[in-house]
């Protein structure tokens, strides 16, 4: 079964028809929101045919997809709502709340290891596996500026989601009632014909959007191009003029006789099949013919760096990067040395993608969860510490935890936000390195070992008979 058919169990939403690629408000028991920037174009003229665009949206989805999502079971309200307050966007802000933060979430979560939602997560439909899905809604958020998801409960009103689907958002409008313009009743996915989606079977996962108007236009994500529209412009029409120059080449230059008399027709047509002979053509690529008169010449072929095509493309590159917060570097490498390289790639993941996946998680939770009767229990939660750019913290943490010798085995583990054994009581007892010695006995001679062995001797204890 498609696409198509599968959309055949999606409820209308609202009552009527809409022609296809209506660009206006029409009144259909609801008003429909025009989306007011054309977002197809984002996806043809920026996603697809702009390399950097391209190269900067397909690393960031890529990246964004590595990072696993698990279930847990809500087992304490109240220090739920604790640990939520104080891992903020990902992380706490200091120390003390990291270990806090880790303490409430061993009380009020638990991990799940199976349950349908972590199934219908893992392979959300027939022909994506979860880390597809989720590189795909990504992906489309960062070229519309929302990502959109529907989901099949087969017909069945109240059902659970059978199946998770990734929806194109630039061929998504949103339905909300007049005159309340805050939030949509519904969602129309334009295919050749509308089809009306109810609002809880979508995921509308958006930028924020400050551009509020009464016609419900701040509903739709702000594509992050929109902003970057300019950019990226001047980089495809650069691109395209030094295409072009490669290509075509054109006349290297203009000879013309100097005085008053000037050429002839004749002349003129003669010197012409000359340089067609000697100059023109592939085999005289960049080469000036000379002549048995006194001639001048205009130079018409100037280089990209003459031209500034070299700058404007550096330039450009490096201001969609920050429209979608991301380091140029990553983008060429070899301006920058390795240690930027890591530091840069270290505070693309820290600073764009962890806060970008709090921001589904709750989405997901809020959205996802409510479907299964009994998923108000649970909880999602992406596992940041499987990002290789972070284990290098990491293991500096757990070398610098481990010589604090005072601490238990359990106070260590805390510290680095593990999970502690509290059955062992091992795990709650003061170790010290052996080979550690008082400083005011490094001066002290040794007695001598043979006063050592006839201790041993008289009390029996020696391996010699």
């Amino acid at each position: 079964m498609n696409i198509l058919a599968r959309l055949k169990f999606a409820t209308q939403a609202i009552t009527g028809r809409l022609p296809v690629n209506n660009g206006g408000i029409r009144e259909i028991g609801g008003q429909l929101v025009s989306n007011l920037d054309n977002v197809n174009q984002y996806v043809r003229n920026g996603y697809s045919a702009n390399a950097v665009v391209y190269s900067i949206i397909s690393y960031s989805a890529r990246k964004f997809s590595t990072v696993p999502l698990h279930l847990y079971e809500k087992t304490n309200d109240k220090d739920f709502k604790r640990y939520k307050a104080l891992m903020g966007n990902g992380f706490p802000t200091t120390k003390v709340a990291a270990i806090e933060a880790m303490k409430l979430r061993r009380k009020a979560l638990k991990a799940v290891e199976s349950h349908p939602i972590m199934d219908l997560l893992a392979r959300p439909n027939p022909m994506q596996g979860g880390a597809s899905f989720i590189e795909n809604l990504y992906g489309f958020k960062l070229i519309t500026g929302a990502g959109t998801a529907w989901a099949n409960r087969g017909g069945i009103e109240g059902g659970e989601p059978l199946e998770l689907w990734c929806l194109p958002s630039q061929d998504i409008d949103i339905v909300c009632q007049r005159p309340d313009f805050l939030v949509p009743i519904g969602y129309q996915l334009k295919h050749g014909y509308i089809t009306n989606l109810k609002k809880e079977d979508v995921l509308y996962w958006k930028y924020w959007n400050p551009n509020w108007s009464t016609d419900g236009s701040h509903l739709y994500g702000l594509a992050p191009l929109k902003a970057g529209a300019m950019v990226a412009t001047e980089r495809s029409k650069a691109d395209r003029a030094s295409a072009t120059q490669m290509q075509n080449l054109g006349s290297k230059g203009v000879l013309f006789a100097k005085g008053d008399k000037g050429m002839s027709i004749e002349q003129r047509d003669q010197l012409r099949d000359r340089l067609d002979e000697e100059v023109n053509g592939i085999q005289n690529i960049s080469r000036v013919a000379l002549a048995n008169a006194e001639l001048g010449y205009v130079n018409l072929a100037q280089t990209n760096e003459q031209l500034g095509m070299e700058g404007i493309k550096r330039m450009s590159k490096e201001d969609l990067c920050n429209v979608f917060g991301f380091p140029p570097v990553i983008l060429d490498p070899s301006r920058g040395t390795l240690a930027n390289l890591e530091a840069s790639i270290k505070s693309f993941v820290t600073n764009k993608i962890i806060p970008e996946w709090c921001s589904l998680r709750d989405d997901l939770n809020a959205w996802l969860l409510p479907m299964f009767k009994d998923g108000r229990r649970y909880w999602l939660e992406p596992d940041f510490s499987v990002i290789p750019e972070l284990q290098e913290d990491l293991e500096k943490q757990v070398n610098a935890v481990m010589k604090i010798w005072p601490l238990t085995p359990n106070q260590m583990l805390a510290y680095l936000g593990w999970e502690t054994d509290e059955n062992d009581p091992n795990m709650n007892r003061r170790y010290i390195p052996q080979n550690l010695i008082p400083m005011d006995e490094i001066g002290m001679p040794q007695e001598d070992i043979d006063t050592d062995v006839e201790k041993l001797v008289r009390a029996g204890i020696t391996d010699y008979k």
